[in-house]
């Protein structure tokens, strides 16, 4: 079969790379000059939590193993906190795993990828170049003034997708008026392999461990508080105030903020042959760092519907039925927790520490949680 996959991030990359595997042709388009490379030891703050069950597949295709060792970091445990302080731990050591996941820096699962990309003989990479035409009936895409016919396209490429608008696929959304702030900071004091989230009326921070003396720093709010924060000392100042009572002193080595939107594709798939993945088809809020875990399962149902219908249109009206329910569950979820964990009325509150406390009394629960958050 010869695919076209639109995007070479991560998920498009992942999704390439499998499908070669099984033994396709393909073809990557990606916008970019060229895929960046990480070197040094500082983490760009393009970061992901990956877990447990999607490294494994990772590691099923051959590509982490080709991540640079100084950039991806294992945890083990998961803490989460009420605005009245209720807490809650998971921990890897409850289900008898090694870790939870870890955390990856992008561009070096990115460059990984793409390096067993470039060795693969069934895979032709185009880099810095984009769809010009897309012909759904005739199966082919126009690029740099040549036209590639396709058995299947794979949408990969992002939430801005191409992909989608040529297809006439629609979109719904909106923004949450929130602000992400994300900071790479270095600690006076090694830190537990552990990330935690706490939450507060105006939006929740969180930490994500990289190393044992480095550490991501995120810090949501309003669009309108951020906006009155410019400077660097601001923002040093801003988070020394939030994170130095639980990581002590540290240095802040660079810092970015992202505003945080929801999206979704009103359909998966265009004409009988074209599909999203990732967040071509849905981007998610980042508080429970599901976005790039979503966009691995997407792939893995993909393949597995690939390679398990006699046409490439059940394939995908099955993968569609699939991913589209339990992406909507997420999502959803992620909306509850958004909405329940920030809100500042008491019955809210109450509700969410009542399900809290619940879930220290039910450990088979927390187990059953636990092993749906690595991917079982």
């Amino acid at each position: 079969m010869q695919i076209v996959v639109v995007g070479g991030g991560m998920v498009g990359a992942a999704a390439a790379l499998a499908l070669a595997q099984d033994g396709h042709q393909l073809t990557v388009v990606e916008a970019t000059a060229a895929i960046a490379t990480s070197t040094d030891e500082q983490w760009d703050l393009r970061i992901s939590s990956v877990h447990q069950g999607n490294i494994e597949w990772l590691q099923s295709v051959a590509a982490w193993q080709r991540v640079a060792a100084a950039k991806w970091f294992p945890y083990q445990q998961l803490s989460v906190r009420s605005c009245n302080g209720v807490q809650v731990d998971f921990s890897a050591s409850e289900v008898a795993a090694p870790a939870l996941g870890a955390m990856v820096e992008n561009i070096s699962l990115q460059q990984a990828l793409w390096q067993l990309l470039q060795q693969h003989p069934a895979v032709t990479l185009l880099p810095q170049q984009r769809i010009e035409q897309l012909d759904g009936v005739q199966q082919r895409v126009l690029i740099a003034g040549q036209w590639y016919d396709y058995d299947l396209l794979i949408g990969a490429d992002g939430a801005n997708s191409q992909v989608a608008q040529l297809a006439g696929i629609g979109m719904r959304g909106w923004d949450y008026d929130m602000t992400c702030l994300l900071a790479i900071a270095t600690t006076e004091q090694p830190q537990p392999a552990a990330t935690w989230e706490i939450f507060r009326p105006c939006g929740p921070y969180a930490l994500l461990p990289l190393g044992k003396q480095q550490v991501c720093l995120i810090d949501y709010r309003s669009q309108q508080q951020w906006q009155t924060i410019t400077d660097d000392s601001q923002v040093n100042a801003e988070l020394t105030a939030v994170f130095a009572q639980h990581i002590g002193a540290f240095t802040l080595k660079q810092h970015g903020r992202f505003p945080i939107r929801r999206q979704r594709a009103l359909s998966y798939r265009g004409f009988d042959s074209v599909v999203l993945v990732g967040d071509a088809a849905h981007s998610i809020h980042p508080l429970a760092g599901q976005g790039v875990n979503l966009g691995f399962a997407d792939v893995q149902v993909l393949q597995q519907q690939l390679r398990q219908q006699s046409s490439v249109a059940s394939a995908l009206a099955n993968y569609e039925r699939q991913r589209l329910a339990a992406n909507q569950r997420m999502m959803r979820a992620m909306d509850a927790i958004h909405a329940g964990f920030s809100n500042q009325h008491r019955l809210p509150q109450l509700l969410v520490d009542g399900g809290l406390r619940a879930l220290k009394r039910m450990p088979w629960l927390k187990r059953e949680l636990i092993r749906q958050a690595m991917g079982g």
